[in-house]
């Protein structure tokens, strides 16, 4: 299902060279997150731009590396267009590229937070800390997700909840026959 906001549908959708050569250009004009570092949003890294219309209203890049045969991902920045922060925008955009980093055949990655409001943040989206100063503090903290096992707890609550309501349905049915 899409979001709207201000009656304009959002986008999620991996960034274009020209989008990457923009946010580049305009970093001052995000604040949540940390600033987009040079060199993060290299070609061979995907990033993921929120889309409100044509305009740029956040944005998601990853880090790609293999160590030993094992490939990972780091989150590389992950921000929000000044303005538009407590809208509820952020867990939006992290669904939507976790979903197409998941697609990439990811189904872990990790992520560093320096201030509570992030590492709250990071928390509400399932990302569970794995080490570094304490939520309430400020400093870095690393976080991981494990998309598959999210995965696997969403589809058991589904399950479990179908279930439920075949039960009721089933009794519905048997007191209707009485």
């Amino acid at each position: 299902m899409g979001r709207v906001l201000d009656n304009t549908k959002l986008l999620v959708r991996k960034a274009k060279q020209s989008e990457l050569e923009w946010l580049a250009k305009n970093r001052a004009s995000f604040e949540i997150g940390y600033n987009i570092p040079n060199g993060i949003l290299r070609k061979e890294w995907p990033c993921f731009v929120l889309l409100k219309g044509k305009e740029i209203i956040g944005y998601r890049s990853f880090e790609f590396h293999e160590v030993g045969g094992k490939r990972f991902a780091w989150v590389g920045s992950t921000s929000l267009k000044k303005g538009y922060e407590g809208k509820g925008l952020g867990p939006f955009l992290v669904g939507r590229a976790n979903s197409a980093l998941h697609a990439l055949k990811f189904n872990e990655f990790s992520t560093w937070a320096y201030n509570p409001r992030a590492k709250k943040f990071w928390v509400r989206e399932g990302f569970v800390p794995r080490g570094g100063a304490k939520l309430t503090e400020v400093g870095n903290t690393r976080f991981s997700f494990n998309l598959k096992k999210q995965r696997e707890v969403a589809e058991e609550k589904t399950r479990v909840r179908n279930q439920a309501r075949t039960r009721v349905k089933n009794q519905a049915r048997k007191l209707k026959l009485k």
